[in-house]
């Protein structure tokens, strides 16, 4: 049985590794559509999986020829959406810019965005390594930055309270 993320960002599944194949063959899935296996705890691309190779070389040739074939994604260059890891990793690095939920964002953004990294090494398709970066930098300078100076303002407050 796997799960399937959709390009809409849904989840189906667990479907049957047939129901898989003949998605394959309408083309509604690809080699880098994200996918849970049945023994696996983590996203991986169809395309590792060897027991889809078959498949993805013998498309249905019927049903491949009535639907034309997906254009290069560019859209995953610019919006990671295959690796949201290091897209949420951004946006709560961005986000902790912001002083008062700035200590809570920047610790959650560093690490989604070494989460990201480590997705992206596995799967370079996935794209995302400037977004995780970003998460990782600011999450990390803004996260921690916060955290020290409530840290210094209780101690410097509890100083001037003897």
């Amino acid at each position: 049985m796997y799960i399937i993320l959709g390009s809409d960002g849904n989840e189906y599944g667990p479907v049957s590794a047939g129901q898989v194949i003949e998605w394959i063959a309408e083309n509604r899935v690809e080699k880098k559509t994200p996918v849970i296996p049945k023994s696996g705890t983590d996203w991986v691309f169809l395309g590792s999986l060897p027991e889809f190779d078959a498949a993805f070389a013998n498309p249905s040739s019927a049903v491949s020829a009535a639907k034309p074939s997906k254009p290069a994604d560019g859209l995953n260059k610019v919006i990671p959406y295959k690796n949201v890891r290091a897209l949420v990793a951004y946006y709560l690095g961005v986000f902790s810019v912001i002083p008062p939920i700035g200590a809570l964002l920047g610790i959650p953004a560093l690490v989604l965005g070494i989460l990201g990294l480590r997705f992206r090494g596995r799967n370079p398709e996935a794209g995302g390594s400037v977004h995780a970066w970003i998460g990782i930098v600011l999450g990390g300078l803004f996260g921690f930055g916060y955290w020290v100076l409530i840290a210094l303002v209780i101690i410097v407050h509890r100083h001037s309270m003897r």
